[in-house]
């Protein structure tokens, strides 16, 4: 991306910016009009320009907001976008009215200032969607990368960029390379002209190449993205931190902390106690459903691995017949085709095992409500890892480790990102990566993101 295709996009994203605080404001102004005179209009009769002009310096708070959060100068996922611009849209509104209060300027509603801090918290981030998808369209969003490596990291960078297309990376052109096969002056000196963002996977260079490359890249390009080794790749709350002349790594992992398991299990608690007396009807009329579909107890309860590898009945209203295990067992044994598919995603689909009602009941995840009585007993949470099987132990490995450390989850990142078309070992990848990047924020997203799959039926089983 040129330098004036940068510029525009940046216009155009601090004006969307601009467009989507005033018209929160506007709103905040009508909905505030609306229930003080039962009629909604957004400025009195006889509008004056100068009436607009004495408001309108609000505006040019939030965009320098913004720009500290780095929302024109960063590039992130969605989800951290959305984040970012609820905590500008606060941190601006509260600024606002700190200035109001100071230079005693009432010439700003402080209830539509409010109200414009709800309703630019939604629109803010939708304006900045749209336009994303505007610029992307005309060209003016796209970064390319000149990818300098290759292997499984390399893979995985690429997969990575391909799911997070919002971020705009474009790989233009791959140079493969491996430890140990030489320099690569020649690659860099061809593509150094182009207007490449150069990403640099260290796997593939030994300590010596890389600084090499490093150094030559420092020399050709305005920008580099270093893609570090599998074993650095834990955490994004790592810190770079200076010990004298040595630039060392620091990572917390947020969901082992003392402070944020409480945290995290107060709210949780609350919110279970709540939902389990709202929806009580609805889990009377389920049991009746499920009791008079076919023979069988209302619930079925399944050993699974909880926080500390300690065992507990998982609850879930039952969705199969009585004999499911050896119906199981037999179609596995008779079809190999459906054996690979049983043990890559753990789920085999239009499974015979399951009843009319129950199809209707994993669709939309209602057999797995009951869980929310696991989550009140402690074994549990709202969110987290996946609730793994005990005979699942093994395929788990090294990475059980972590994630018993931890209750597992009603929900989760694998939920969201695929539900049951996910491979086990991208399942376990997301677990650990929950667990070592855990926030508030984060649970809020993932449950908005479990609310869309379930209504949405999407990757059921």
């Amino acid at each position: 991306m040129s330098r004036l295709h940068r510029l525009v996009a940046t216009t155009l994203l601090v004006l969307g910016d601009c467009a989507a605080v005033f018209a929160g404001y506007a709103l905040g102004y009508l909905v505030r009009n609306w229930l003080q005179t039962g009629i909604p209009y957004i400025f009195p009769p006889g509008l004056h320009v100068h009436m607009f002009t004495e408001k309108a310096f609000v505006l040019a708070v939030y965009p320098f907001v913004f720009a500290y959060e780095g929302l024109y100068t960063k590039r992130f996922v969605a989800w951290e976008e959305v984040r970012r611009y609820v905590r500008g849209v606060i941190i601006a509104t509260a600024a606002v009215m700190i200035l109001l209060f100071l230079w005693r300027i009432w010439i700003v509603s402080r209830v539509a200032v409010l109200l414009a801090l709800v309703f630019s918290m939604v629109l803010a981030p939708i304006v900045r969607a749209v336009l994303k998808r505007f610029l992307a369209a005309v060209g003016l969003g796209r970064q390319q990368l000149l990818l300098l490596g290759s292997g499984p990291a390399a893979e995985q960078f690429c997969r990575e960029l391909t799911r997070h297309r919002a971020l705009g990376y474009v790989v233009a052109r791959q140079v493969p390379h491996h430890p140990g096969s030489g320099m690569i002056d020649d690659a860099l000196a061809r593509a150094s002209g182009l207007d490449y963002v150069l990403a640099v996977v260290s796997d593939s260079f030994t300590p010596e190449e890389l600084r090499s490359v490093l150094g030559l890249a420092e020399r050709r390009f305005a920008e580099l993205i270093v893609v570090p080794t599998a074993a650095l790749l834990q955490s994004t709350a790592a810190e770079v931190e200076q010990v004298g002349s040595t630039l060392v790594m620091k990572y917390r992992y947020s969901l082992l902390r003392p402070l944020n398991t409480y945290t995290k299990l107060v709210l949780e608690l609350t919110a279970t106690l709540l939902l389990l007396i709202v929806l009580s009807p609805v889990f009377l009329v389920l049991a009746v459903v499920v009791k008079a579909s076919s023979r069988g107890p209302v619930l079925f309860r399944q050993k699974r691995i909880g926080r500390g590898r300690r065992m507990f009945d998982c609850l879930k209203f039952r969705t199969m017949y009585c004999d499911a295990e050896k119906r199981l067992d037999e179609m596995l044994a008779s079809d190999h085709a459906l054996r690979d598919e049983w043990l890559r995603y753990a789920r085999i689909p239009n499974d015979p095992r399951v009843t009319k009602v129950g199809r209707l009941l994993r669709r939309f995840s209602l057999d797995e409500w009951p869980q929310l009585w696991n989550v009140l007993r402690g074994e549990m949470a709202l969110v987290g890892p996946r609730p793994y099987l005990p005979v699942e132990s093994e395929r788990i490995g090294e990475s059980l480790d972590t994630i018993v450390r931890v209750r597992p989850g009603m929900t989760g990142l694998w939920q969201v990102s695929g539900r049951t078309s996910l491979p086990f070992k991208e399942r376990l990848t997301l677990d650990e990566y929950y667990i070592r990047n855990w926030s508030l924020w984060m649970d809020f997203s993932i449950l908005l993101r479990t609310l869309r799959a379930v209504v949405g039926a999407r990757g059921a089983s």
